[in-house]
């Protein structure tokens, strides 16, 4: 049975990937954390073949790929797999130059996933295509509360609690402002929301990077 180090921000995501794994009846999951700062820790227990890491932990909004580097430069026999809901170029570029096995999108299965770390097991190394995010027509107006919200979420990957300290709000204000963008985006949660902002390039280049007044 071989060993998986889980790193997942998203609890029930977490617990699900977990049963999931174990279930399989060949892999066992050794650790499942929701920050990727002490992965190196886990790592020195041994028994690990590979790291499933999503690229936002609850530490650091790129914090999968410094843990992969991490991993990859101190223990580069295991395999490190890193999954996104948000299909930016940036994050495979920086993967690979972390030294990442393969990469996948949060909106593939779960037998997609097991499929990919298979793969990895067996020495290959996948990767998604970028036309497997197409574009689509943009037919929605959101306001600018409601722009500022999805782009925290999106190009952040803010939680609720962050959003609302950053824009003075409530925790309640966000949630019911992103029920809003979701209904208006056409799109039953974050991840999707995410998804598709990013692969029809919703958000200008400066909105990614300025603060918010």
């Amino acid at each position: 049975m071989k060993g998986i180090l889980l790193i997942e921000n998203d609890g029930f995501l977490r617990e699900l990937l977990v049963k999931y794994f174990e279930e399989t009846k060949r892999y066992e999951v050794i650790g499942a954390m929701a920050e990727g700062s002490n992965v190196l820790e886990l790592c020195e227990q041994g028994n690990i073949h590979l790291a499933l890491m999503d690229i936002c932990t609850d530490d650091d909004n790129r914090g999968g790929i410094k843990a992969a580097k991490m991993i990859k430069t101190k223990y580069p026999d295991i395999k490190v797999v890193l999954m996104t809901g948000v299909p930016e170029t940036d994050y495979m570029k920086e993967a690979k130059e972390a030294g990442v096995d393969s990469f996948l999108y949060k909106t593939d299965s779960l037998d997609k996933l097991l499929e990919v770390v298979d793969k990895t097991m067996e020495d290959y190394s996948i990767w998604p295509e970028l036309s497997e995010t197409p574009l689509k027509d943009i037919t929605f107006t959101l306001s600018k509360r409601e722009n500022e919200v999805a782009r925290l979420i999106c190009c952040e990957c803010m939680t609720r609690q962050e959003i609302a300290k950053k824009l003075f709000i409530s925790p309640d204000t966000v949630k019911t402002i992103t029920s809003r963008v979701l209904v208006k985006v056409g799109v039953d949660n974050i991840r999707q929301l995410m998804s598709f902002m990013l692969s029809n390039d919703y958000f200008k280049p400066e909105e990614k990077k300025d603060e918010i007044p």
